[in-house]
């Protein structure tokens, strides 16, 4: 005989309304564990909020913003501005100019380049950041575009400094050495240190005999 055909499957729940007549939506993706911001550190490194000065400074390019290679451009302005790792930390940002009318008539690209400066507060190099970045922003168009290596426009020839805080890797300070023990104390001048050795006598020393009589040391022999 043929085999017994199967049940047909279960249709699927129905959706349950909501109060507005509505099927309830469906339950939200479990969100993604976000990435941490450092990867995984050496031992002995740890991630501390430390005090910072940053120092941007803001140039106009005359490209598009597609046309600009930033890892190139960051290049060049981290020996313009004297920020090098592991005390300075620069970052890049590029945007387009807002168009006139004029401008997109002209369609003439243009595109702002913002890099700041991010130095340790306490950091042995902060005086040499700051007097880079003040003499880069008093350049002239010309020779920022040489530095850069981009048909620079217009330099801003402000300043943005600030005081802040971010997160850092750096490396714990070493532990502190223990104290030093003090120096053993040392006799007196006028103490002479006590001698195992036996007494020592000068020939001239006399010395009384047995029978009371006194004679001087060097006289006496063996037995008396």
């Amino acid at each position: 005989p043929p085999p017994p055909t199967p049940p047909p499957p279960a249709p699927p729940p129905p959706a349950v309304p909501t109060p507005s007549g509505s099927p309830s939506p469906s339950p939200p993706a479990p969100l993604l564990p976000s990435r941490p911001p450092f990867s995984p550190l050496p031992e002995g490194i740890v991630v501390e909020e430390v005090p910072v000065i940053k120092f941007t400074i803001i140039v106009t390019i005359s490209a598009e913003v597609n046309d600009i290679d930033v890892t190139e451009l960051e290049a060049s302005f981290r020996p313009a501005q004297q920020c090098f790792l592991t005390e300075c930390k620069l970052t890049v940002t590029l945007h387009p100019v807002e168009q006139s009318a004029a401008r997109r008539a002209l369609k003439a690209a243009g595109t702002v380049a913002s890099s700041t400066a991010s130095v340790f507060k306490d950091g042995n190099t902060l005086s040499a950041v700051r007097n880079a970045n003040y003499i880069f922003a008093g350049s002239s168009a010309t020779q920022a575009g040489n530095i850069l290596n981009q048909p620079v426009s217009e330099v801003d020839p402000n300043v943005n400094e600030r005081e802040d805080t971010e997160p850092r890797a750096v490396a714990p300070p070493p532990p502190s050495a223990p104290p030093t023990p003090p120096p053993p104390s040392s006799p007196s001048p006028d103490v002479e240190p006590q001698s195992t050795d036996p007494p020592c006598f000068p020939s001239s020393a006399t010395v009384q005999r047995a029978d009371g009589e006194t004679a001087p040391l060097s006289s006496l022999s063996a037995g008396d």
